[in-house]
């Protein structure tokens, strides 16, 4: 069955941001790794340090992977992180500088905030939620794009 050009637009997502950790403790992870692998050589044999290696490349690698920040706004949601909130529960949207973040993300943090943050980002959003059944009052997400990421919140 032949699909209608707008219906398989409509599926694209209107922004969509992966952020990865940076390369400083991906780097440390595969230091460390190497390291362990050396140790178990030494003390138990080659095939035991290759065997130990293979396993903490693939256990670093997913946990590499599983750490990353999905940022997506699709078929009128926003999506962070594996959670989502609907256009008819978000208020303000505000694009945030370094220093407006280093805030938020400390001594004017609210506990029951929805964070989804990574340190080496230096921007972010705050996305005010208006739900009266939801005591969450804003989303503090990291962002490298964050003016893209709040005009398209603001046009869902």
């Amino acid at each position: 069955m032949a699909h209608h050009p707008d219906e398989i637009l409509s599926n694209q997502p209107a922004f969509h941001e992966v952020i990865y950790p940076s390369l400083a403790p991906i780097s440390f992870a595969f230091f460390l790794l190497s390291s362990i692998g050396v140790i178990f050589a030494s003390a138990y044999g080659s095939t035991w340090g290759w065997f130990v290696t293979l396993l903490l490349t693939i256990l670093i690698s997913t946990g590499i992977y599983r750490s990353r920040l999905v940022i997506e706004i699709k078929d009128g949601k926003l999506f962070v992180a594996g959670a989502k909130i609907e256009k008819k529960f978000i208020g303000e949207v505000v694009s945030l500088n370094s220093a407006e973040m280093k805030l938020l993300r400390g001594r004017d943090a609210n506990a029951i905030a929805f964070t989804a943050v990574r340190f080496w980002i230096k921007g972010g959003v705050k996305v005010e939620v208006i739900d009266a059944n939801d005591p969450v009052p804003y989303w503090l997400i990291s962002s490298k794009h964050t003016e893209k990421l709040v005009s398209a919140i603001n046009k869902l």
